[in-house]
């Protein structure tokens, strides 16, 4: 544990906002359009598509959603999620199934759920699921540990999904990382975030965490902190920001 950490790093999906109804839905209905294009359904549930998300080092929510179907067209899904091991990637199902999907397609199909639009994305459409979104933080606690840290965040988003979630909360990210630059669990984006200070990162997955250990293997001084329903992200802060005003 660190004593005295200069910054406080979190991701936004899972610890800043809930996706449940958004990302979730989006993986949801891609898995399923994939899959009844080979006749084949699932039965997705919010809980599974978590978990999921959870074990993996995917990266972004097209490669969860490629996990997903992959394991469906094993012929023994329920099987397959039991033996994906904990920090394995996409890489593992594609061999494992010996099949993947089209990357760019996948992703126009996601990315009309996600931001609404019958062609291409939309991000200002009134029909896109990141309307969906709920914040889980007090802005107020952001602004008040940006007083007394420094303040900074790093995303599985892209610039313009940033961009909507900046909406929902009504707060503007300084000190971002998104996808388009680093994808965790790269180190490079602690690397060039933090610039070797001390601090915490904040997150929901163990991709989150591997984040962190990669960055600590380079001999930084970084602690993560896993945001749960145990550990909420409020409370989390609260505390920092008691540890700072003693």
């Amino acid at each position: 544990m660190i004593g005295d950490p200069e910054w406080i790093v979190l991701d936004i999906d899972g610890v800043l906002l809930d996706v449940s109804r958004s990302y979730d839905r989006a993986v949801e209905l891609t898995t399923n359009y994939f899959l009844d294009r080979k006749g084949l359904e699932a039965d997705l549930s919010s809980r599974m598509i978590r978990s999921f998300r959870k074990a993996g080092q995917f990266g972004d929510d097209y490669k969860v959603t490629e996990g997903l179907v992959l394991i469906h067209l094993s012929g023994n899904p329920d099987k397959l999620l039991e033996e994906f091991p904990q920090g394995e990637d996409i890489a593992w199902l594609r061999d494992r199934v010996g099949d993947e999907l089209n990357g760019e397609e996948l992703q126009e199909v996601f990315d009309r759920f996600y931001f609404g639009g019958k062609t291409k994305p939309a991000p200002g459409s009134n029909n896109g699921l990141w309307r969906k979104e709920k914040p889980l933080v007090e802005v107020s606690l952001l602004e008040e540990i940006d007083r007394l840290y420094s303040l900074g965040f790093i995303t599985g988003r892209s610039r313009a999904e940033v961009e909507l979630a900046e909406k929902i909360l009504n707060y503007e990210f300084n000190s971002l990382i998104t996808r388009d630059q680093y994808r965790k669990p790269d180190p490079r984006a602690l690397e060039v975030l933090v610039d070797g200070e001390t601090g915490y990162y904040l997150g929901d997955t163990y991709n989150d965490k591997l984040l962190v250990e990669n960055f600590r293997d380079e001999g930084n001084n970084f602690s993560f902190i896993m945001i749960d329903r145990e550990n909420p992200v409020n409370e989390v802060l609260k505390e920092f920001i008691r540890q700072a005003e003693k």
